[in-house]
């Protein structure tokens, strides 16, 4: 991607169906925020910010005591019965997976930030890393899946991506469905505050409802489920999270991979102003359905 992107992300590192657009927002917040020219890295900051996005995601799905990293055999066709597994690395820190992923094998940057198979392999890695039977376990029914309909990846991959654990739902902690004659269902949610947030439409809709757990993150940083895809929104100011006051007037940067963005956009959120209302939500932007939300 040339270097005028807005957050300096290469080709391998936009959203194919949301399964990377963790990674790419995970950059963000591996150090100081507070300073705009931070959405202009430089190459060196930016791979090695991904690569502390990648290792960050891989440690949480393997419940912060193991890593499975992912890769293609080099010099053979790519294929999935070709793919080598560097781990589980029982290591006993998240810097030295990170180390790993920052020196390690060349392949390994090469093919998640500029290959072609970059959000494959990091699906699979984070799947391995989890393990296929905790995942299966994360379900609310054996049967649900980590990809759905049309190809999109289900809410469950964007649970893994994001707190390490495939969940079903985005509400938090655990809902007793009690369906009668004694059968109770367990519908699983958000067990703790995630490091990242999510907002989503179907919420406006009232098709779900999105708890406080991934709506107020410990980094001002969401993963919008709007219409078709998904994309982000992310503040520089860190204390958007802890003090109620900023609230009232601030700044969101947008950011969307698959729209091949090349420039910044910046959207101005005044909460002091009513809505109308009489307003028609259908002459009201997605996104800023999304928002409110929130």
């Amino acid at each position: 991607m040339p270097d005028t992107d807005p957050l300096g992300l290469t080709p391998g590192t936009k959203d194919t169906g949301g399964a990377f657009l963790s990674a790419e927002l995970r950059f963000l917040i591996c150090e100081n925020r507070a300073s705009a020219r931070q959405l202009q890295p430089s190459n060196a900051h930016r791979t090695h910010c991904l690569a502390l996005a990648i290792a960050d995601i891989l440690w949480r799905a393997g419940g912060h005591e193991r890593a499975v990293v992912t890769l293609p055999v080099v010099g053979k066709l790519w294929l999935m019965s070709h793919m080598r597994l560097f781990g589980p690395l029982s290591v006993q820190a998240l810097p030295q997976n990170t180390d790993f992923v920052a020196h390690g094998p060349r392949s390994f940057n090469r093919t998640f930030e500029v290959g072609p198979y970059g959000c494959i392999l990091l699906t699979l890695s984070a799947i391995l890393s989890r393990s296929t039977e905790l995942v299966r376990q994360d379900f609310d029914v054996p049967t649900n899946h980590l990809i759905g309909a049309h190809n999109y990846c289900t809410q469950e991959l964007v649970n893994l991506l994001l707190t390490g654990k495939a969940v079903s739902n985005v509400f938090n902690d655990v809902l007793e469905l009690d369906s009668g004659n004694g059968n109770i269902t367990l519908l699983k949610g958000i067990a703790a505050r995630s490091d990242v947030g999510f907002l989503s439409l179907f919420e406006h809709y009232n098709a779900c409802q999105v708890g406080c757990f991934l709506k107020t993150p410990r980094f001002p940083i969401w993963v919008v489920c709007s219409e078709s895809h998904f994309s982000v929104l992310f503040s520089l100011q860190p204390e958007l999270l802890r003090d109620w006051r900023v609230e009232r007037l601030f700044d969101l940067f947008y950011y969307d991979g698959l729209a091949n963005q090349q420039e910044q956009i910046r959207l101005t959120v005044d909460t002091t102003q009513l809505v109308p209302e009489d307003r028609d939500d259908d002459l009201v932007p997605p996104l800023e359905l999304c928002i409110r939300t929130k």
